[in-house]
């Protein structure tokens, strides 16, 4: 993957492909697709981590990590080629910056929840606990700190992982409903329009998660829920993105 990415950007830049500036905008992006191979190799079976840094779990958590990185900035750089350089200094100006930070809050409760969620698939653990908002009758789940060293459990214990990333999504859903409330106070129709996608995707995403809990973690959930992640993790960098260069709505309309 890395290479198909160097060669692509090397063709570009030698046929003058790239807008001014972009050449090194892509280094970022080949970073993640090599962090993503980096992590297979140094934290797989015969890796250069020592136990229990060696967990099949943080390895996974590692490489959906750098993947969701590069999907997010292969999002925003799409976002911003869909403007001038000058129209987007001009949009820059209008910019609404606490419902940016929100937005950012968002961003980033959500990529924690998604490298617990990645930790949790490595487990096969989604189906331990079919029962919500309970953990085998108990609000913490049975021996939550039963490995050793004790922070050991919060990557390997698959109801601490799971305690973890439903708690997440608690959280991610209240700062997302804060969000969307004041992304609704925008004059910009679009900006707007894009945290009221980013609401409902958050509540759908949310709706999924327990469905996936109730029905033991069946394929067909799972893998909606993952897609889900995918659609939702786009959808809070489109919220962000126009908050930060909101798209100014002439008179007329």
């Amino acid at each position: 993957a890395a290479l198909v990415w160097a060669l692509g950007a090397l063709g570009f830049l030698i046929f003058g492909k790239l807008p001014k500036g972009w050449a090194v905008r892509l280094l970022p992006l080949g970073g993640t697709i090599l962090g993503i191979g980096a992590a297979d190799w140094v934290m797989g079976p015969a890796g250069l981590l020592p136990a229990p840094f060696d967990a099949a779990s943080l390895r996974l958590a590692a490489m959906t990590g750098f993947g969701f990185a590069g999907m997010g900035l292969a999002a925003w750089g799409a976002m911003q080629l869909r403007r001038t350089e000058a129209q987007l200094m001009q949009a820059r100006r209008a910019r609404d910056g606490r419902a940016f930070g929100m937005a950012t809050g968002v961003m980033h409760l959500a990529f924690l929840q998604i490298l617990f969620g990645a930790m949790l698939g490595a487990l096969d653990q989604g189906r331990s606990f079919p029962d919500w908002p309970l953990m085998a009758g108990g609000i913490l789940p049975p021996e939550p700190l039963a490995l050793e060293p004790v922070w050991r459990n919060i990557w390997d214990n698959p109801g601490l992982v799971q305690f973890i990333h439903r708690g997440l999504g608690y959280l991610v859903v209240l700062l997302g409903l804060a969000a969307w409330l004041r992304g609704r106070k925008s004059p910009h129709a679009r900006t707007r329009r894009a945290f009221d996608w980013l609401g409902v995707m958050i509540f759908g995403q949310a709706v999924l998660g327990v469905g996936s809990v109730l029905y033991a973690g069946q394929w067909h959930m799972a893998l909606t829920h993952l897609v889900g992640a995918v659609l939702l993790w786009v959808l809070v960098l489109r919220a962000r993105f126009m908050a930060q260069y909101p798209v100014q709505q002439s008179i007329r309309g």
